[in-house]
């Protein structure tokens, strides 16, 4: 028999402000994002586990939302605060578009202009896109399943699809998982030349999935249960139906953060999941879904029940 998957924390930082509080209000209220950029405005470094002397910023987000969710979920900073945990078995599984696009664009840009040997040994270790999930990994020694997601507005629905299967076949017992995105400068103005239309956004938000069994062990009380995951393409359709269908809840009521956030491209499903947790823990009793702000991917809750 499959475990039950249980999410047992939430951590977000949005353009709104740090805290799942703040992004629940904003949707109760009917927020609507302004023209500008919705760019996070907290001091980051108050949410740091340990000193760091360069931090790519989409890492500095990722990093923040990991730290709210680690309190929320009364983990301890080196694993679950329990005897004997293996390390092996807690993971990371991280969506996002983008990436560490800025540090990517100063190492090149210095490659050029400078030449090989002027390029920075610091910058180049968090130029790549895995360098968030890296990071995670390091700073709370997670050793077991460790994934980065790349596929635009569905890269957080990837994240949590790929824990899901992780947990269910029983290769990790607790996961932190979300994604996180930055409106950085270059792809500021890409979008302003192709003329996006959304309200842009960045931010994070992190999920702590458990095994229902990993969570009782430790006395974690669960907010929700994650009955499926799917990724769907963009007008997907009728097959994007089916895909819902099969994630476990064909009726489900969608939340959508970037109606309150903007547009944060392979953030968007994790902080609308994190609202979904949010709502269901506070006792929604009807599945609820979280789409990206274009519907191009999904995660399927429902309530947690005993």
């Amino acid at each position: 028999m499959e475990p039950r998957v249980a999410v047992t924390g939430v951590g977000v930082v949005s353009g709104l402000g740090a805290g799942l509080d703040v992004l629940l209000s904003a949707l109760r209220e009917g927020h609507e994002p302004e023209d500008d950029l919705l760019d996070v405005q907290v001091d980051l470094e108050q949410y740091r586990e340990t000193p760091k002397t360069y931090m790519d910023r989409c890492s500095d987000l990722a990093l923040a939302a990991c730290w709210l969710a680690v309190r929320d979920a009364e983990l301890s900073r080196q694993g679950p605060e329990r005897p004997g945990c293996d390390s092996e078995r807690l993971g990371v599984s991280l969506g996002t578009a983008f990436g560490t696009l800025d540090s990517m664009l100063n190492m090149t840009g210095r490659v050029q202009q400078k030449g090989l040997r002027l390029g920075s040994p610091m910058i180049f270790t968090h130029a790549f896109m895995n360098t968030p999930a890296a990071l995670i990994a390091i700073e709370y020694d997670l050793q077991g399943p460790n994934m980065t997601h790349a596929l635009g507005d569905a890269s957080a629905a990837a994240a949590l699809a790929y824990a899901l299967t992780m947990m269910r076949a029983a290769r990790a017992d607790l996961m932190l998982v979300g994604g996180a995105e930055t409106l950085a400068e270059p792809l500021v103005t890409a979008m302003d030349e192709y003329g996006f239309e959304s309200a842009l956004g960045e931010g994070a938000a992190i999920l702590v999935l458990e095994t229902a069994e990993h969570a009782a062990a430790r006395g974690a009380q669960p907010m929700a249960e994650l009955t499926g995951a799917s990724c769907l393409a963009p007008c997907a359709g009728r097959a994007g139906e089916a895909a819902l269908i099969a994630a476990g809840a064909p009726r489900a009521r969608v939340i959508d953060a970037g109606s309150v956030c903007g547009h944060a491209f392979g953030a968007s499903v994790a902080l609308s999941a994190a609202a979904c947790v949010g709502l269901l823990a506070e006792g929604a009793g009807e599945p609820l879904a979280a789409l990206s702000a274009d519907r191009s991917g999904a995660a399927i809750f429902e309530e947690w029940r005993v």
